[in-house]
């Protein structure tokens, strides 16, 4: 019953410091992960996450093998659609099984019941899981570091209290955490280290059979799995193809791993976007990085000498849990999801040497102080993810000189210009600040992925603002960098497609079928882009090909069903209909259309395209006999 009450206290603790999270919106990949996936909305797919990396984007050059988290949106989307409360709770409610994980894995290593209620409740209140809590795609991190807790509780479970069954769990949370992120793959070598280092089950005696009875599944489930991405391709491009030499990156997480043992032990001023650069060379950074990494390097020395064997292993597992994105070449340096596992390392570390150090009188105001600053720290954090402005107008004051946050927050001021009154000075504001932060972007970083999406969003936006050949030379850039990318591509085929509608009746179709093997292109790179589909729809209608047209437009609405502007657009093309067609067949086009304008201003109220097309639409049904 006490064990139990001190569970609750930590569930209770989770969702009271973020309580101020659950109205925060979905960010960035959400939108091709979640919003946009038409994999999650429909639970009969199961089979396909566990088969089809794709399943887990809209956007198939994204797809990873991440069975069990996309299951996880695709039950949160079937409970709740695109409620985003939902989602938090969710992630809440998985951080808190974390931290009660750590809760329990103290008292399984000794530790006294107050002792595994600090680790549990630091852990649960520590600012850097603020991240993966309130970012929703980031529940990788969170999920994968649940069923990591869970093999290193069961592990001891089984082996330190004699509980033999609990083992074949330590199995299952090994598979679970390898079928959520791959970064669980370091868990086989952490329980080698457990079990040396507080088992005392290695020794220079220990025998081999002994060895592979106690840890030989473990390396064969991490073995399989290897095998199986690896045979069936199940890597991303980013991960596939180096981004950067073998110097390049060595330098560049040295200093990586000195910044992440900053945040962990004084985690202030935290950013989704931190200032950060790779080192092509030894400079004075890296030198101070080494410097503390040697010190950090005597800390382990001293806690093997003096037996503080749990510190030790807390020490010695956060850095291999951090091993796979040190080796690994990915585009964003550091990442504060990724020290999700270091930090309840860094816990059960912390909890452990405090002990040891006799500061028992001050336990209570010890601890007591740590918790609530990191309390408040985390409740501060959650503000930051509100919404898209909040959170990247917090990364542009930290971090001025980071591409990617200027890139986002274009993308926000362009979505904010979509939701605002067309041809209002609050949209063309949007637009314009859109339109800097993109140039921004692309000023700090002109090639690469990065440049590819400022380049494509710049091009957008100078043609809402109708600058057609800065669209122009910005979507021919992109596809000159890749001539596969889908979005430019689309793009272009929108010029076309404008110019088209405007030239005379010969030329004009010439343009138009220029402009749909532009997007036929795009879609043979992404099958599934509503953009794509809608522009064709849209294409095929001033060719005059109603056929082919409407199979456009029903695709579209398929894969992106709240789109008002694509509702819109659908309405305008059954009102055209109408208007070429007689009796029952003029009214039902009117009637579809309508039906169209009404979603589309249900989606969007101050949108008064579709308000002035079911104007026209009820006019014209009045008239009908």
């Amino acid at each position: 019953m006490v064990r139990g009450m001190d569970a609750l206290w930590i569930l209770v603790a989770c969702f009271t410091v973020y309580s101020n999270s659950f109205e925060n919106s979905f960010h960035y990949d959400d939108e091709h992960s979640i919003e946009k996936n038409i994999h999650l909305r429909d639970l009969g797919n199961w089979s396909q996450f566990f088969t089809d990396p794709s399943t887990f984007s809209v956007d198939a050059s994204k797809g990873m093998f991440r069975p069990l988290l996309v299951t996880s949106f695709a039950l949160n989307y079937a409970w709740g659609g695109y409620e985003v409360g939902g989602y938090h709770v969710v992630n809440v409610l998985i951080h808190a099984a974390s931290a009660c994980l750590l809760w329990a894995l103290v008292g399984t290593m000794g530790g006294g019941r107050r002792m595994a209620l600090f680790t549990g409740l630091l852990f649960a209140l520590h600012p850097l899981a603020s991240e993966p809590v309130n970012y929703i795609s980031a529940r990788s991190e969170s999920l994968a570091g649940m069923f990591y807790l869970g093999g290193l509780v069961s592990f001891t479970m089984a082996y330190r209290q004699g509980r033999e069954p609990f083992r074949y769990v330590s199995w299952l949370c090994l598979l679970a955490g390898l079928l959520s992120k791959s970064s669980v793959i370091t868990l086989p070598v952490a329980l080698l280290l457990l079990d040396g280092i507080l088992l005392h089950r290695i020794r220079s005696e220990w025998s081999l059979r002994e060895a592979a009875s106690r840890h030989g599944v473990y390396w064969l489930i991490a073995l399989v799995y290897l095998c199986s991405i690896l045979l069936n391709r199940f890597l991303t491009s980013s991960l596939a193809n180096r981004v950067r030499g073998m110097d390049e990156q060595v330098l560049t997480q040295i200093k990586a791993l000195a910044y992440y043992g900053k945040l962990l032990i004084w985690p202030y001023g935290l950013n989704v976007e931190h200032q950060f650069s790779v080192s092509s060379r030894f400079d004075g950074a890296v030198f101070l990085s080494l410097l503390a990494l040697s010190a950090f390097a005597l800390v382990l020395f001293g806690l093997y000498r003096k037996r503080m064997r749990i510190t030790l292993f807390a020490s010695l597992w956060g850095l291999l849990s951090l091993l796979p994105v040190l080796i690994m070449p990915l585009n964003v340096l550091v990442n504060e999801r990724r020290l999700y596992v270091p930090a309840a390392a860094f816990c059960l570390g912390l909890t452990f040497l405090l002990q040891r150090l006799s500061l028992r009188r001050y336990a209570v105001p010890i601890g007591g102080g740590i918790m609530l600053v990191f309390a408040l720290l985390t409740f501060q954090r959650n503000a930051a993810w509100k919404n898209d402005f909040t959170l990247w107008e917090d990364a542009l004051e930290k971090a001025p000189q980071m591409p990617r946050a200027h890139l986002y927050m274009g993308n926000a001021h362009k979505d904010a210009a979509f939701k605002a009154t067309a041809g209002s000075s609050e949209a063309l504001g949007h637009w314009n600040q859109a339109r800097a932060a993109f140039r921004r972007a692309i000023e700090l970083q002109p090639h690469g992925d990065l440049a590819l999406r400022a380049l494509n969003n710049l091009g957008a936006v100078s043609f809402v603002l109708q600058d057609i050949e800065e669209a122009e030379r910005a979507y021919r850039r992109a596809v000159e960098l890749n001539p596969n990318f889908a979005d430019a591509l689309i793009n272009l085929g929108t010029i076309y497609h404008e110019r088209g509608r405007r030239a005379e009746m010969g030329a004009g179709r010439s343009l138009l079928e220029q402009s749909v093997s532009y997007y036929e292109r795009a879609l043979q790179q992404l099958p599934n882009h509503a953009d794509a589909w809608a522009n064709m729809g849209l294409a095929y209608a001033d060719m005059g090909n109603r056929q082919r047209a409407g199979e456009a437009y029903e695709r579209a609405l398929f894969l992106n069903p709240r789109n008002p502007r694509l509702l819109t657009n659908v309405g305008n093309f059954y009102a055209t209909l109408a208007q070429q067609a007689s009796g029952k067949d003029r009214r039902r086009a009117l009637e579809q259309a309508g039906s169209y304008y009404r979603q589309a201003i249900r989606l969007n109220g101050s949108y008064e395209a579709p308000r002035n097309g079911l104007r026209y639409v009820e006019e014209v049904l009045r008239t009908l006999p």
